[in-house]
């Protein structure tokens, strides 16, 4: 059989879920259910794959219900969470579309997942039309985190979503760079409601919005490239610390997805001292809105992952922070920014990033696309203006 993928804008497409418990074992469903998840559930009529997610307590079991002659699983027993679960699909050698059923059961729950895969497309058909929408590669939230995103540069947009406090919230929006296998950025609001006690679940492991070829193996560390002077560090985008309401939403910032190899000392450093500021100043904030993001233009250098791909290591790396509060005395019409810009080397003792401070205009010239693009929604031309240019390295608030 031979595999495949096309790339779907994520926000299109809900995952149909139903959720069948046992009458005889009186479960609690907020008791955090099990679950199912993948990508899309609508499939193009040709052969592919994609990855689907488990949440279960305990021991579970994965079968094909409908569609066993199709439809195939790389896995079918498991205990636990699981994140790298493949769904294999055949073409559809038919006109009109089939079903399948995907099954697991743990010993409680009973969970199903339905896919529909379409009929064969004709040799004229335009591709990507199947569905009744095109294969975007931008970003059609208007979330003021979001980076400039753009039809022709070859990435592709996707979000997920949390739950906190039983209440459905934005996780954080990535942008996937297939060629060199890291996101260029990953954007997320940062507040109190997101940092908990959970602490780190170390669940390193495959994102489920993408097959495995497709993204970095993250498990048990990078292996030595062509720069093997250098010791390099999983680093997370976002960090595990600004994910710590729950272990599901803190298990999310260990996917592939996430990493880049970064240069341990560097990680562990400078880049962890800006990391723990963006906390402290997020808890200081109504809303803090950060976009984490890497160079990698011109990269000589690179790793290779526990499957043997080569990831791209990046030359420099970039924070943007925008900070929203109501009524606020400093700032600028409610909000305030600041940018970071690093090369990507040690910095030796230094954990000075005040040094490091630029502002968002400055930042968006080294990059060469727009940070924040969604704030003249909320701001006026001469306030966004002035957010843009201010230096934050002469703003004291952020030094306090």
């Amino acid at each position: 059989m031979r595999i495949r993928f096309k790339k779907y804008l994520l926000a299109l497409l809900l995952p149909a879920v139903l959720l069948l418990p046992s009458c005889s074992d009186g479960l609690d469903l907020a008791q955090q259910p099990a679950s199912l998840e993948v990508a899309r559930t609508e499939l193009d009529g040709g052969d592919g794959n994609l990855f689907l997610a488990i949440k279960a307590k305990g021991k579970w079991t994965l079968s094909v219900e409908q569609g066993t002659a199709w439809l195939s699983l790389s896995t079918t027993v498991g205990s636990g969470d699981r994140n790298n679960v493949v769904i294999y699909y055949d073409a559809n050698p038919r006109t009109e579309p089939r079903t399948g059923i995907i099954v697991l059961e743990t010993e409680s729950q009973t969970v199903r997942i339905q896919l529909i895969q379409s009929g064969a497309v004709s040799s004229g058909g335009a591709p990507g039309s199947s569905f009744g929408f095109g294969f975007l590669q931008y970003a059609p939230q208007h979330w003021l985190e979001l980076p400039q995103t753009s039809v022709a540069d070859g990435y592709d947009f996707f979000y997920r979503n949390c739950s906190l406090g039983g209440v459905s919230a934005r996780n954080y929006a990535f942008y996937w760079n297939y060629s060199d296998r890291v996101s260029m950025w990953v954007a997320y609001p940062l507040t109190n409601a997101y940092m908990g006690s959970s602490g780190r679940t170390e669940a390193w492991g495959y994102d489920p919005f993408l097959p495995a070829s497709k993204q970095q193996n993250v498990s048990g560390g990078y292996k030595i490239g062509n720069n093997p002077g250098i010791n390099y560090a999983r680093g997370h985008q976002l960090p595990s610390a600004d994910r710590t309401a729950s272990k599901e939403l803190n298990a999310t910032t260990f996917y592939g997805t996430n990493m880049t190899p970064q240069d341990n000392d560097f990680n562990s450093g400078i880049w962890a001292t800006l990391e723990g500021k963006v906390r402290d100043w997020a808890g200081k904030s109504d809303t803090l809105y950060v976009v984490t993001g890497c160079v990698v233009k011109d990269a000589p250098y690179y790793v290779t992952d526990r499957s043997g791909a080569r990831i791209t290591v990046p030359t420099a790396y970039f924070k943007a922070v925008l900070r929203y509060q109501k009524n606020s005395t400093i700032g600028h019409g409610n909000y305030m920014a600041a940018g970071f810009w690093f090369e990507h080397k040690n910095y030796a003792n230094t954990r000075d990033v005040r040094s490091q401070a630029v502002s968002i205009s400055e930042l968006e010239t080294r990059l060469g696309y727009s940070l924040f693009v969604n704030l003249p929604d909320k701001a006026s031309a001469d306030i966004v203006h002035i957010i843009k240019t201010e230096n934050p390295a002469n703003v004291n608030w952020w030094w306090q």
